[in-house]
């Protein structure tokens, strides 16, 4: 039952392995972590992130991404709890693009936690792209209710200064964005928000995200050889409980077809 129900006090992060193999990609053997919603400032703490950081570094990955919701929106939140994130970055290059709870916490200054983020070292993919090591294209969408606070998803910023001859990968938090950039050219898109329903078995929260998103968890083939894959994610929202819908750290590995 471990596996399958997760409180804060008894909290299992899985890792999940996914392979994949692109034509166009440049490297063997590229390992990417990818961590989404650790909800950090709320039912999970310092200590916690302590440990996340301490199995990323013992994986060993090329990078790790984070696609959003890093913290809680809580009136109690602190930046210092992200400081453990420092050892991280020193020994890994991390990239991370927004989520709803970082708009819902800082609102209009969503500028100031991605500078925040950029201090310890993090690199900020807001509506924005960026070339990693000069071999393909990392891109970061924007959070939908950035627009309340004059943060409105950009798709045609996010993709602006793209390599077209490189292969794209993208980070966005809300895996229904996808049907802005769909067509656009990529291989694989990485993304979290729905915590795989958090309680599946039971209908609780995964009836109301089945109604609201085209895609709930899980690795998803778009069109030939073009893939989405949702992570159910870290941590928790509003219930510290997970039911059947265990937390995860997703490992991509990435071969060149």
């Amino acid at each position: 039952m471990k596996r399958n129900f997760i409180s804060p006090w008894n909290h299992i992060t899985q890792e999940k392995i996914l392979n994949f193999n692109f034509a166009k990609f440049p490297y063997r053997d590229y390992k990417i972590v990818h961590i989404s919603d650790t909800h950090l400032g709320y039912y999970l703490n310092i200590d916690f992130l302590e440990n996340l950081i301490d199995k990323v570094i013992e994986i060993n990955p090329d990078i790790c991404v984070i696609t959003g919701d890093l913290i809680s929106a809580h009136k109690n939140f602190s930046i210092d709890i992200l400081a453990p994130i420092k050892r991280l970055t020193k020994k890994i290059d991390t990239y991370f693009t927004v989520g709803n709870h970082e708009v819902a916490l800082y609102k209009d200054k969503i500028e100031l936690f991605l500078k925040e983020l950029r201090d310890l070292g993090v690199y900020t993919l807001h509506n924005q792209s960026i070339i990693v090591n000069g071999k393909f294209n990392l891109v970061g969408v924007g959070e939908y209710n950035g627009v309340r606070y004059g943060y409105p998803v950009d798709i045609e910023s996010s993709f602006k200064n793209i390599n077209t001859t490189l292969s794209t990968i993208v980070l966005v938090h809300r895996p229904n964005l996808i049907k802005l950039f769909k067509k656009r050219d990529f291989i694989l898109a990485l993304s979290g928000h729905n915590h795989g329903g958090q309680i599946t078995k039971l209908g609780l929260l995964s009836s109301i995200i089945r109604n609201e998103y085209s895609y709930l968890m899980g690795k998803i083939e778009l069109e030939d050889n073009k893939f989405i894959y949702i992570s159910k994610g870290v941590g928790y929202s509003r219930l510290p409980i997970r039911l059947f819908a265990p937390s995860e750290m997703a490992i991509i590995n990435i071969n060149k077809k």
